[in-house]
């Protein structure tokens, strides 16, 4: 029993079968690498297989580079989740490549939109963003919950339910990035505080199945190339001094996944940086303290 408390027993994803929708890119892409590094078997989905993604990357491309790093594997699997049916479509093609049960959903798949009023936002960004961030969330959770129930372990090692959100779902405003550009992200913002509440309503009805449902709620973690001054103002919103990177994914997941989290559903567990803590170190003058009665 004592050897249950080593690192690598303790926090170990070895031979689990996860599946990571948006894992060709991004938050997506860092999790799926440390749990292939950890010997995990995870599929990898994305709306197009063989098209290049922002980083120039196809989906089967990433999903051989993983598992060249090994010792787990990754595969690359077609899904353009706009609707129920595709999401119970994932499923179908999921047990089709030879899958029965599943260990681990993490649904990280996202989109956004950016106006530069809030009297500019289009609805269809509202129906597009809400669609896919909070909607689909809910059904591809659902439509994978008996492959889910089949690999829990319920008592000492349950199937895991991972939903990315984001500090914005908690949050209220912009961040100063935002600010900066004069840009809002309100519809984006709002699909997060809406799927980190899917998420705990989902964890009071699937915990007792077997299933642990939790929220991993990323602050500032660059995916792509931004401006000097614009990394410099994001800075002065982390008091950790930092953005977060791939080490910050990686360990969160690979926590909330392995024995380590087995006992923990219905929590949001905040990677920031201390973000949602820089209201409190505002540059305020001092003034000198009132005298008071004696």
């Amino acid at each position: 029993m004592s050897d249950d408390l080593l690192i690598s027993n303790l926090f170990s994803v070895k031979d689990k079968v996860a599946l990571i929708t948006g894992g060709g890119t991004g938050i997506g892409k860092m999790i799926a690498k440390a749990f292939v590094k950890n010997g995990a078997i995870v599929y990898i989905a994305s709306r197009n297989k063989t098209a290049a993604s922002r980083d120039k990357t196809s989906l089967d491309n990433v999903a051989k580079e993983l598992t060249e790093m090994g010792p787990g594997k990754c595969f690359s699997i077609e899904a353009n989740l706009d609707s129920k049916e595709a999401c119970e479509k994932l499923v179908t093609d999921f047990k089709n490549l030879g899958n029965d049960k599943l260990d681990i959903l993490i649904n990280n798949s996202a989109t956004w939109h950016e106006s530069t009023s809030l009297m500019d936002i289009p609805e269809d960004a509202w129906d597009r963003i809400y669609n896919l961030n909070v909607k689909c969330v809910f059904y591809l959770t659902m439509a994978f919950l008996p492959l889910l129930e089949k690999a829990s372990k319920k008592l000492v090692d349950p199937s895991r339910v991972i939903i990315t959100g984001s500090i914005l779902g908690i949050g209220e405003g912009e961040l100063k990035g935002m600010q900066a550009l004069g840009l809002y992200s309100l519809p984006y913002s709002s699909s997060k505080s809406a799927v980190h509440s899917v998420a705990k309503n989902l964890a009071v009805h699937l915990t007792p199945q077997g299933i642990n449902v939790n929220v991993l709620a990323p602050g500032i973690v660059p995916t792509f190339p931004s401006d000097a001054k614009i990394n410099e103002i994001r800075l002065s919103d982390i008091p950790q001094g930092r953005p977060g990177g791939e080490l910050d994914m990686a360990g969160a997941a690979i926590y909330l996944a392995s024995r380590a989290g087995s006992w923990i559903s219905g929590i949001e567990l905040v990677v920031d940086g201390g973000t949602l803590l820089q209201y409190k170190l505002t540059d305020v003058q001092r003034v000198p303290l009132p005298s008071l009665p004696s």
